[in-house]
């Protein structure tokens, strides 16, 4: 098969998401039969193939040869903080890396207690042993895993594409309960107040007892939602496909608000300050006020933003579908700087001690100074990173659509 990766069970489901892409398809029908004028055309088609672009990009598992993980560009001597390193201290260089057998896409690893819990497109949730990349359990779920996992009071919270919400003891790996929704699970869960709140492809968003399993309340929310939720006080914040930002009341799931973009949210809201960060794929990062939901700014960024933002330093850090890296003034929205990275930034930036790293499309890992935009090292991974990644004492934790989990120093 062309498409490597791809199984039946859940295929139609696949391809219903990337529906967009086929809007190249409607277009040059629309020419040939004469019903869209020069202009139109000349708008359609190329929006249509750049979104058919993504969609096989996105979705190709493709048999390629194996590429080695290459640090190219590192300080060398003393590092950032006048540490003197050696070869192998060098920031950016590999410290391990696991085969997991199944593409390692959108579910970006979570580092707790000196594991690393992260899904892979061959239905697996993993344990890996921080310091070493072992092993420590594997567990298989019915589907895809593209959820990143969430971690709480000795549990593992994790959506599969089988329609199901596991909970996992995160030491031995064994499930503990299991939801079962109507729709595919991409959404990331989050624990709170003993409960479990997500989302998911049947355009409900849940809470579920974290102990037990039962349902405690859901709420409509329009169409699926791929973006993951944020709670900040009593509220849980939360984008749908059909560009809605909603915030529920996290008890209850009682409606407080909801506001209404132009296109579809995959970006998951960020909180700072009484301000909401997303990001939209009408073309605009949105700045919200969390309290009433009134819009304070939004900025044009010429191109889709599926990326989930990350705040520090006073700056909003977010990457575009023309592979662009920003950096705005979180009050005003002004923009501080902006370098060209990859060919479209998916996934959400990590900022950790004044670094920030982003992977991007063509295979690459990019560290920057957060304050400056400077860059401090980049490496070629060998695979396209479609995830966001995560540090935990000194080393950065990622994985490739090629299947492997990394582990290199930060």
């Amino acid at each position: 098969m062309l498409f490597r990766g791809l199984r039946a069970k859940g295929t139609l489901e696949l391809f219903a998401a990337s529906c967009s892409g086929l809007g190249c398809a409607a277009a040059l029908i629309s020419i040939v039969a004469g019903q869209l004028t020069p202009w139109w055309a000349l708008v359609v088609l190329p929006l249509g193939i750049l979104n058919a672009i993504e969609v096989i990009g996105y979705f190709a598992y493709l048999p390629v040869a194996e590429k080695p993980y290459i640090l190219r560009s590192a300080r060398s001597g003393a590092d950032a903080d006048g540490e003197q390193q050696g070869e192998d201290g060098r920031r950016g260089a590999l410290c391990w890396q696991l085969e997991t057998g199944g593409a390692v896409k959108e579910s970006s690893p979570a580092v707790v207690d000196g594991t690393v819990f992260v899904g892979s497109w061959n239905y697996l949730l993993w344990a890996v042993d921080a310091a070493s990349g072992e092993e420590r359990w594997r567990f298989r779920t019915g589907g895809v895993v593209s959820a990143s996992p969430a971690v709480a009071d000795g549990t593992v919270y994790i959506g599969s594409w089988d329609k199901c919400l596991y909970a996992v003891d995160a030491v031995s790996g064994r499930e503990r309960w299991r939801f079962r929704t109507n729709g595919l699970l991409r959404s990331t869960p989050v624990a709170v107040d003993g409960m479990v709140l997500f989302g998911g492809n049947d355009g409900l968003f849940r809470a579920v007892d974290a102990a037990s399993g039962e349902a405690r309340w859901q709420t409509g929310v329009g169409k699926g939602v791929v973006s993951s939720p944020t709670v900040a006080g009593n509220l849980v914040y939360v984008g749908s496909n059909n560009g809605v930002l909603w915030a529920l009341d996290t008890a209850s799931g009682q409606v407080r608000w909801r506001l209404k973009t132009h296109s579809g949210l995959w970006s998951s809201p960020v909180v700072a300050d009484g301000l909401l960060y997303v990001g939209s794929a009408d073309w605009h990062l949105w700045a919200v006020e969390t309290a009433t939901g009134q819009v304070r700014w939004k900025l044009p960024a010429g191109t889709w933003v599926k990326s989930t933002p990350a705040v520090a330093h006073g700056l909003v850090y977010f990457g575009t579908g023309d592979g662009y890296l920003w950096a705005v003034d979180a009050v005003t929205g002004e923009r501080r700087w902006r370098h060209k990275v990859g060919v479209w930034v998916r996934w959400a930036p990590l900022v950790a001690n004044g670094t920030l790293y982003v992977g991007t499309n063509d295979g690459r890992m990019v560290a920057r100074d957060a304050v400056s935009g400077e860059e401090r090292w980049t490496a070629e991974t060998g695979s396209p990173v479609f995830s966001t990644p995560a540090v935990a004492d000194g080393v950065l934790y990622f994985g490739l659509q090629n299947g492997r989990l990394l582990g290199v120093r930060a």
